[in-house]
C-alpha cells in the first residue's frame, strides 16, 4: 500500500538503517527504522517509520530531510522540540495494532529512549521506555497512499498478560535423552566439534557464526512423558534450558526446542523448533 510515498521517502535521502553496536562515545546512536509500505509490512511498519522520525525531528532543522519526510507521510503532524535536553531514540517496534472503522489503524509503537548528553539529572530526564499510538489511515486512491492521520499520543502502552501455560511440563529423566540434547547443543553453538552425529538421517541444521567456549544444560522438559530410545521411531519434544559462555565470560542464558526420533536404541535430533510455545 504505500509505494508511492515510501518511494519517495527513499528519494529525499533517508538514510540506511544501521545496525546497532557498542560505541565508544558517551552519545547514544540513534536506530533508523527502515521504511517499510503498509501493503507489505502492514501499518506496523509504516507506523514504526512515522514515530521514528518523529522522534529524531526533535534536534532536526526545519529544513532537514527528517522534517520533509515527516510532512510526506504525516502531513500536518506537529514535532517534538527538545531544547537543551535532547533524546534519541535507540529502538522503536510495533506492539500493537487494532483495525478501526474506515480504513484506520491505531498501532502503539514502543521507544526506547536514551539522553543524547551525558550528565542529565534524572528529574531533567525522559530517558526509558515509552508508548506512543499513532492513526494511520488510506486515501482510497488507485496508488492507496497511506498516511498518518494525526499527532501521535503517549500512552500506557499494552496491559501485561499470562503467560500461556507450557506444553514442556515434565523434567526429561531419560540420561541417554538428556545426554544427546546436552551434547547437540555445545556442539551446535561451538563448544565442541562434531554437531552431524547427533543429528537423525535427511536433518540440516546450519550452526551460528559465533562460536562459545562452553554450553551448560541446565534442564530439559519434555512433553508428556516420552517412550524410551529402544522404541524405533519414537518421538519426544523437548526444551532444553542452556547456560552458553562465550570466550569473554560473558553467559549468556538461551533455551532451544527440539523434536527427536528413536532410531537403533539411541536418540537423534530430527528438528529445531522456532515456534516451540505453541506447538502441542
Amino acid at each position: 500500500m504505500a509505494a508511492g510515498p515510501v518511494a519517495l521517502l527513499l528519494a529525499v535521502g533517508s538514510p540506511a538503517p544501521v545496525a546497532a553496536r557498542p560505541a565508544a562515545v558517551a552519545r547514544p546512536t540513534a536506530v533508523q527504522p527502515t521504511a517499510v509500505a503498509p501493503g507489505e509490512g502492514g501499518p506496523a511498519g509504516f507506523a514504526e517509520t512515522v514515530i521514528g522520525l518523529w522522534l529524531e525531528c526533535g534536534t532536526a532543522a526545519e529544513s532537514s530531510p527528517a522534517q520533509a519526510q515527516l510532512r510526506l507521510l504525516a502531513p500536518g503532524v506537529r514535532a517534538p522540540r527538545w531544547d537543551r535536553h535532547p533524546l534519541v531514540a535507540v529502538q522503536v517496534a510495533a506492539v500493537h495494532t487494532v483495525r478501526q472503522e474506515g480504513g484506520v489503524w491505531a498501532v502503539t509503537v514502543a521507544a526506547r529512549l536514551a539522553d543524547a548528553v551525558a550528565g542529565v539529572p534524572e528529574d531533567r530526564s525522559a530517558r526509558g521506555l515509552r508508548f506512543f499510538t499513532v492513526p494511520v489511515t488510506e486515501t482510497g486512491t488507485g496508488d492507496s497512499r497511506v498516511f498518518a492521520a494525526g499527532t501521535p499520543m503517549e500512552t500506557s502502552g499494552p496491559h501485561a498478560g499470562r503467560a500461556p501455560a507450557s506444553p514442556y511440563n515434565t523434567r526429561a529423566q531419560d540420561p541417554a535423552l538428556t545426554d544427546t540434547v546436552g551434547g547437540f547443543l555445545s556442539s551446535f553453538l561451538g563448544a565442541s566439534d562434531g554437531a552431524e552425529r547427533y543429528l537423525a538421517p535427511g536433518t540440516a541444521l546450519a550452526r551460528p557464526a559465533f562460536r562459545f567456549a562452553v554450553v551448560e544444560t541446565d534442564q530439559v522438559l519434555a512433553q508428556g512423558h516420552p517412550p524410551g530410545a529402544a522404541q524405533d521411531g519414537a518421538t519426544a519434544r523437548v526444551r532444553a534450558e542452556v547456560t552458553a559462555t562465550d570466550a569473554a565470560g560473558r553467559s549468556w542464558p538461551m533455551a532451544y526446542a527440539l523434536t527427536l526420533t528413536a532410531r537403533g536404541g539411541r536418540w537423534e535430533i530430527a528438528s529445531l523448533d522456532t515456534a516451540s510455545s505453541a506447538r502441542p
